[in-house]
C-alpha cells in the first residue's frame, strides 16, 4: 500500500491546527487546500475501505504526498482520511 508509513506527527499537527490547540515550537504550519469545483465528489477512504461523498469547496490538509497506484494523495478534512488526485486540489494558504 502507498500509505503504510503514514507520519503520526504530521496527522497530530493537522489535528492541532484544526482544533486550535497550542502548537509545538519549531513546527511549521501545514497549509490548507480546497477541493476545486462545486457539488459533490465521491472519494476512496482507505481507512474505512469505502467510498465517501465529499462536498467540493471543503478545506483539507495533505496528510501524505506519497502517491498510490492511481496517482492520488492522502488528505484529511477533520473527519475522514481520503484519497484524491492532486489536480483536484487548490492550495489556499493562510487567510
Amino acid at each position: 500500500m502507498a500509505w503504510e508509513d503514514l507520519s503520526k506527527e504530521r496527522i497530530e499537527q493537522i489535528i492541532r491546527q484544526i482544533d486550535g490547540k497550542k502548537m509545538i515550537k519549531g513546527k511549521i504550519l501545514i497549509s490548507p487546500a480546497m477541493i476545486k469545483g462545486r457539488g459533490d465528489i465521491f472519494l476512496w477512504a482507505p481507512v474505512k475501505k469505502t467510498v465517501i461523498k465529499v462536498s467540493r469547496g471543503t478545506s483539507v490538509y495533505v496528510a501524505s504526498y506519497d502517491m498510490d497506484e492511481r496517482d492520488r494523495i492522502l488528505v484529511y478534512d477533520g473527519f475522514n482520511l481520503f484519497a484524491i488526485h492532486p489536480d483536484e486540489l487548490e492550495e489556499i494558504g493562510f487567510n
